[in-house]
């Protein structure tokens, strides 16, 4: 399978590395040169990521996923230094493509799996699978540190979660092998 050759990758990561910057700032409490450098570093992403989006010939449910939490996640910013209201419902946006974005294609990120078919039903389960257990890891740990009643069970089921996952990725990859 051949990938498209990605455009704007140059000017998306100088924009990104100013965000940094603009962070970098804000943190320092220089908040007169951070705001305008946070400002102009998310406008340009998010024309930038929609201009490269526009380019693309082959486009999917992913694709636009990523196109609504990008944008959402810019606008979030660029409403937020302004102080105009209504930024909650790019949060809420976002956050939802960020969810579905996580549980299709997010856990690929961490294997080399870029040949399983993304619209199967049992992928999908899987990486659902995968989410939980790294989320009941999370929230067991925290909840052991406190010393909560039904830490240890939420820490053991993210632990078997993940192994199952773990598992189930080295037999395929096996049997892939194999064959």
């Amino acid at each position: 399978m051949e990938t498209e050759k990605k455009i704007l990758r140059t000017p998306l990561r100088i924009a990104i590395s100013l965000l940094v910057l603009g962070f970098l700032c804000k943190i320092l409490h220089l908040k007169t040169i951070a705001d305008p450098i946070i400002f102009v570093s998310l406008l340009a992403i998010g024309i930038l990521y929609a201009w490269r989006f526009w380019n693309k010939t082959k486009k999917g449910f992913l694709q636009y996923n990523k196109l609504i939490l990008v944008t959402s996640w810019s606008l979030n910013g660029i409403f937020k230094i302004l102080d105009i209201s209504h930024n909650e419902f790019f949060q809420v946006i976002g956050g939802l493509a960020f969810i579905i974005w996580i549980i299709m294609e997010g856990t690929t990120y961490l294997i080399d799996d870029k040949e399983d078919d993304r619209s199967d039903i049992a992928y999908f389960m899987w990486n659902t699978m995968m989410i939980i257990g790294i989320l009941a890891i999370i929230i067991g740990s925290l909840t052991k540190i406190l010393e909560w009643e039904y830490a240890t069970p939420t820490l053991i089921t993210g632990f078997v979660l993940v192994a199952a996952y773990v598992l189930k990725d080295l037999l395929v990859q096996n049997l892939q092998k194999k064959e």
